[in-house]
């Protein structure tokens, strides 16, 4: 059987739960699906669980499922997948960290958790406490910008541990908690004490910067902290091109977003941010679809397309600004629909988990699924919402069966047995 070109866009926290500012409808229930309603009746539809029910995903867990690998039984801590997105190679015995920079009071109290999330001076900031920290207690620190407020922290060096807890609260209104060794080793001891030394350090580095003295008289909340979580020692993982089953050479993962560059990175995806993509509600979406338009002329196996903006609305509680976001992904995903060959190409379009705008964090809620391929058994759908995914043929499909049935469908993978 020939081979089939592979495209699968995901939005971010697509999934949902009914909002009473949309008349208890949920916002795939009100965005307008006429860009792609022809090849959405075509298709087969369905639910998805990232992991497995009752089990709220990660966007890292999520990504690992969605490209065939189990995260329940191999999964390190989302700082390395964020460290690597950002630009770090991490070497065996290096602890990452995500972090982000935030705004605390003189007493450490977190006023912001995300510094108003746009950071336009966030490089500088990186720069500066790169050439200010150094090592810590013989560990080297190294700060990676991200995207926005976001950063990576790593710490290299011998007798370290990544079981220690958070210094990000997680909620305003609280001190900056002193971290703490989750066992009684003494690599997490001795990591405890680094990182609350880190955290103190970067402080006093940062309260008095010439730029958060202007975004305070601004009216800017200042980035005067890195809050940490996620810490993780790296796991090593088969890439796509290395695992025996499948039929598969060349991927791309055009993203903006760290984390998800990170795990597709460590798959054996090349990573792609075309110039105008952010992690936010603002990226340039055909930007993305026109990169994945090259990518697939240039006979790519498999092309993945991330969007991170309907979870950033979720995450804000924004209704109105997800459903705005979801109209521009599925003018991207018609965008790409309409010059590639659907006789020789599988499509996908899903979330890689829910995040209801009324909770504003992930849920376990299945997320809904399109899966378009030729002679696929379609079912006549011309929108694809929680409650239509529910009655779909596609059925609900569990942590890494989907990507099987991706490359199933793509005619990618061995048969198995005899």
């Amino acid at each position: 059987m020939k081979e089939l070109s592979v495209v699968v866009v995901v939005a971010d926290g697509l999934g949902d739960r009914p909002v009473p500012s949309l008349g208890m409808k949920t916002p795939l229930e009100v965005v307008d699906f006429s860009p792609i309603a022809d090849i959405l009746s075509k298709s087969s539809i369905g639910l998805w669980d990232p992991i497995q029910p009752g089990t709220r995903p990660g966007s890292d867990t999520a990504h690992l499922a969605l490209f065939g690998i189990n995260p329940l039984s191999n999964y390190p801590g989302r700082g390395p997948f964020e460290a690597i997105g950002a630009g770090a190679t991490l070497r065996p015995g290096d602890v990452a960290f995500r972090g982000n920079f935030a705004t605390v009071s003189e007493d450490l109290v977190v006023v912001d958790r995300r510094a108003g999330r746009k950071i336009l001076e966030a490089k500088q900031l990186v720069e500066y406490l790169n050439k200010n920290i150094g090592e810590i207690d013989g560990a080297r620190v190294e700060i990676y910008h991200a995207t926005e407020h976001r950063v990576a922290v790593v710490f290299r060096g011998g007798n370290l541990s990544d079981a220690v807890s958070d210094t990000d609260p997680h909620v305003e209104g609280v001190r900056v908690p002193e971290v703490a060794p989750l066992t009684s080793s003494e690599p997490a001891a001795r990591m405890a004490r680094i990182v609350n030394v880190f955290t103190r350090r970067v402080h006093e580095l940062l309260k008095e910067h010439p730029a958060n003295v202007r975004r305070s008289e601004s009216g800017l909340p200042p980035a005067n902290i890195i809050l940490l979580r996620g810490a993780g020692m790296m796991v090593k993982y088969p890439k796509l091109q290395e695992r025996r089953e499948l039929k598969l050479e060349k991927a791309v993962a055009i993203s903006a977003t760290a984390l998800v560059k990170g795990v597709c990175a460590l798959l054996g995806f090349e990573t792609v941010t075309p110039e105008g993509a952010t992690g936010g509600v603002d990226s340039d979406l055909m930007a993305k679809a026109r990169a994945a338009v090259e990518y697939y002329r240039r006979g790519y196996d498999l092309i993945y397309v991330h969007v991170k903006g309907t979870d950033a609305a979720s995450h804000d509680g924004n209704p109105e600004a997800k459903v705005a976001v979801i109209e521009r992904v599925l003018k991207a995903v018609s965008y790409v629909v309409d010059r590639v060959d659907l006789g020789k190409t599988v499509v996908a379009f899903l979330g890689d988990h829910t995040t209801p705008v009324t909770i504003r964090d992930h849920t376990s809620d299945p997320v809904p699924v399109m899966l378009y391929a030729p002679g696929v058994m379609a079912d006549g759908f011309t929108k694809l919402s929680e409650r239509d995914a529910r009655r779909g043929s596609l059925g609900r499909l569990r942590n890494a069966e989907l990507f099987g049935v991706l490359m199933d469908y793509s005619s990618r993978v061995e048969k198995f047995g005899a």
